[in-house]
């Protein structure tokens, strides 16, 4: 994926987006290419086509043969009928409002993307991931989290889990670039999983969701050249980390529309049960039991997330890892989530 913009500042939430397609290269529509920047399947153009001179760069830039064959969405910040001549003049394939919803924008480049149509789970994976992009936009910028769309999200991921198809939804998670995004989406996943296979109720299992999909909330206030770093963090990087279960809970606290476990959860992920963890040293009863599912799930992601620093772990070996950590964990809860990532006889 491509993305030119004479706003690169702002394209934060927007590169995070096109991110769940696969990799999502950001250029600056004034500065000279760097390098080889073809885009394999979608180029999206997010440029004030008002001004002469972003129209000429636009169409400059376009006119290279690396373009030519690639699909082009135009996003407009003005929907008026000139600029959508513009837009098409410059050889857009499709127009769309620069505004638009999240779960909108991505439909529409699904379409683009995928003409023959969608599975459900890929319909309840792209609601997901717009949700998640929402809350996370939100989240950074200082804003109120949208709890209409979070819960929308859970909605979804939920939905996906009654296919039983937990190896599908890992599929398309392994797409998304952005490693934030990634990880949000695979613990939600595993997590709504887990209820799942419990047997838990409709409520119960949207709990268990929401504080997954919440749990690393904090991380947003994280600055990304830490989040985003190849490699071990420093000392100093690795106390910033640590703060994120104490931010996400004064966010969650302060903002007052979401269910006490969801907002425990984001605090106290990263408790152990022998008191070891983060950030107070909780133990045993002290952790409730929504907080130690999301942590197992937190932790078996951890272990099988594909990173370009580090191999990812089989099944076999992260589940192994699980029972290895032994009075860290909740032990019966660890035995009830092997058949939700190890499918078949003990």
């Amino acid at each position: 994926m491509l993305l030119i913009t004479d706003r690169p500042e702002q394209s934060a939430k927007l590169e995070r987006l096109l991110s769940l397609w696969g990799r999502c290269d950001v250029v600056d529509l004034y500065r000279p290419a760097a390098g080889d920047e073809r885009p394999q399947r979608l180029l999206v153009s997010d440029v004030d086509l008002s001004k002469r001179a972003a129209v000429e760069a636009v169409r400059h830039r376009l006119a290279e043969r690396r373009y030519r064959k690639t699909p082009h969405l135009c996003l407009l910040r003005d929907q008026s009928p000139r600029l959508t001549t513009q837009a098409n003049a410059i050889g857009a394939s499709a127009v769309l409002p620069a505004d638009l919803p999240s779960k909108a924008l991505l439909d529409e480049i699904g379409r683009i993307l995928h003409p023959q149509g969608w599975a459900p789970m890929q319909r309840h994976f792209v609601a997901a991931s717009a949700g998640m992009a929402d809350m996370l936009s939100a989240a950074a910028d200082g804003r109120a989290l949208p709890v209409a769309t979070i819960e929308d999200s859970v909605d979804a991921i939920n939905r996906a889990a009654d296919d039983h198809d937990l190896g599908t939804w890992l599929d398309m998670v392994w797409t998304h670039d952005d490693a934030t995004y990634q990880h949000c989406l695979l613990v939600a996943g595993l997590a709504a999983a887990f209820a799942c296979e419990l047997g838990f109720p409709e409520e119960a299992r949207r709990l268990v969701t929401c504080s997954a999909v919440l749990h690393d909330i904090g991380k947003a206030r994280v600055p990304l050249a830490i989040l985003h770093k190849r490699g071990k963090p420093t000392r100093e990087e690795l106390a910033v980390l640590r703060e994120h279960p104490q931010t996400g809970y004064e966010m969650l606290l302060r903002q007052g529309a979401f269910p006490r476990e969801a907002v425990e959860a984001a605090r106290s992920h990263h408790e152990y049960l022998d008191g070891s963890g983060y950030p107070r040293g909780l133990k045993g009863d002290e952790i409730p039991d929504v907080v130690r599912m999301v942590t197992i799930c937190d932790i078996y992601a951890a272990l099988i997330e594909r990173r370009s620093y580090k191999v990812p772990m089989p099944p076999e070996a992260a589940y192994a890892a699980l029972v290895a950590m032994g009075g860290k964990l909740d032990a019966d809860l660890v035995r009830a989530f092997r058949p939700v990532v190890l499918p078949g006889p003990a």
